[in-house]
């Protein structure tokens, strides 16, 4: 069974497609350092159980070039889209709390990519971050296949509010300074002159 979800529009299409458009979660990664597993699927599969991790079966190699991290974005691993995308099942496993980020090629103007995905109830340990062959059916706790197209800011983290100052006249400042510095001598040679 395939969901379709898309980040963009609120409400239900006609066809079926599940349309949301949520804030991130304090949680959730910033500019490129990608969001978590767990909150990717929290954040726009509510209603599936809590999973230790998911497999990862199809990204949209279109989108750019997917990468994951395995230990809270200090290091990034390319995702080899050309093994999960080919047909036959070998996906790539990824615990809850791996993150996962897609670099857009430049130049292409891309809104949303496709993710393909089932949940796993077990965490894969050793096994974070590798290839493996997956069961098309009959998989833990009876997960099926979800298929979202996300956002970049949804895979990839609400980028962090920037604080840029006001660009300020410098002869004003000039001229602020200039009088702040002659108001401090005046007082000066007046408390010079009582003493």
């Amino acid at each position: 069974m395939t969901i379709n979800a898309h980040t963009h529009g609120a409400g239900t299409s006609e066809a079926g497609l599940h349309r949301s458009e949520r804030r991130p979660a304090a949680d959730a990664g910033t500019g490129l350092g990608g969001n978590s597993v767990a909150h990717i699927v929290q954040e726009h599969c509510p209603d599936m159980l809590a999973a230790a991790g998911v497999v990862i079966e199809h990204l949209d190699a279109q989108a750019g070039t997917w990468q994951f991290s395995a230990d809270a974005g200090q290091t990034w691993r390319a995702i080899r889209t050309d093994l999960i995308n080919r047909p036959g099942n070998l996906g790539l496993a990824l615990d809850r709390d791996a993150r996962l980020r897609v670099l857009p090629f430049g130049g292409h103007r891309v809104t949303g990519a496709r993710v393909a995905f089932h949940t796993v109830q077990r965490s894969h340990g050793q096994g974070n971050g590798s290839y493996r062959a997956y069961a098309s059916e009959d998989r833990d706790g009876g997960s099926r296949t979800v298929t979202l197209v996300l956002s970049l800011a949804a895979i990839n983290g609400a980028p962090p509010a920037v604080h840029v100052p006001r660009p300020r006249n410098k002869r004003a400042m000039v001229q602020r300074a200039a009088a702040a510095t002659a108001a401090a001598g005046s007082a000066l040679s007046g408390a010079m002159a009582m003493a």
